[in-house]
């Protein structure tokens, strides 16, 4: 059965993050904490009633989570940031796989085609045939030389996401994982699903209103798959982001519902 110094220690881990000197601070408080509540049970007072007043002597949580050193914060920060921008790429490389099986599907006209009345030199189209003789025509060849760079890249982006994310682990494996502060996380979060939700929106409602605007106007449907792709699985990105980011202000909420 909880009392309230588990509660409060409960609430200071969710602050603090994991992480060996969070332990050691948790283990710490909770010795000064039983000290105080031993000391005002001697006085007189039930073991429910000298939890309580200890906790309230000892002070808010947020007050002790932030009283941590700056270095300890930084650190924390720097390894959420590293972990954000791998996965970052990771979503990139993701839509490129996703390019990939759209151009399979679809043909590199769909996926980033040149929009209806974009012509080229015929020393670019040269360049163009020159890469893809097969193609048969200028616009086919620069189809398919767009695709090949917007699929290569992101694949090129996901794979060094992978790279960060295992330097990631690396380092917490060897040098043990940096507790990151409670408004860092929240931080973290909010702005990872605004910049998902913000680049998915703008991505897939650019590509689905060229389509429609493309069937309206009778013109062939070309260059929107890599913005519905890309936009798609931002979007994606940007739920999972506000469903960890709902998860973890509801444990917030239990947490001070929980110290009062």
């Amino acid at each position: 059965m909880t009392d309230a110094i588990d509660r409060y220690l409960e609430q200071l881990a969710d602050r603090l993050g994991a992480g060996q000197d969070t332990w050691r601070l948790l283990a710490e408080t909770d010795g000064h904490l039983r000290d105080a509540q031993a000391a005002l049970q001697e006085k007189g007072m039930t073991k429910d009633e000298a939890a309580e007043t200890a906790v309230q002597r000892f002070g808010d949580p947020a007050t002790v989570a932030r009283a941590r050193s700056p270095r300890r914060r930084v650190l924390g920060l720097f390894s959420g940031l590293w972990l954000v921008v791998a996965l970052g790429f990771v979503v990139v490389g993701v839509s490129g796989l996703v390019s990939w099986a759209m151009e399979a599907i679809a043909g590199p006209a769909f996926l980033a085609g040149d929009t209806n009345g974009v012509t080229y030199t015929a020393a670019r189209c040269g360049d163009f045939l020159g890469f893809f003789p097969q193609a048969g025509s200028c616009a086919a060849a620069a189809a398919m030389h767009h695709s090949d760079e917007i699929v290569s890249e992101r694949l090129a982006a996901g794979v060094l996401g992978l790279l960060l994310l295992l330097g990631w682990l690396l380092v917490r494996r060897i040098r043990g994982a940096r507790p990151i502060a409670r408004e860092d996380r929240r931080m973290l979060l909010i702005a990872s699903a605004v910049a998902y939700l913000g680049v998915g929106l703008v991505g897939f409602g650019s590509g689905a209103l060229s389509v429609l605007l493309d069937i309206v106007r009778g013109l062939a449907i070309a260059g929107v798959g890599v913005r519905l792709s890309d936009g798609a699985i931002a979007l994606l990105a940007g739920v999972v982001a506000i469903i960890l980011l709902a998860r973890f202000l509801r444990r917030g909420v239990a947490a001070s519902a929980g110290m009062a």
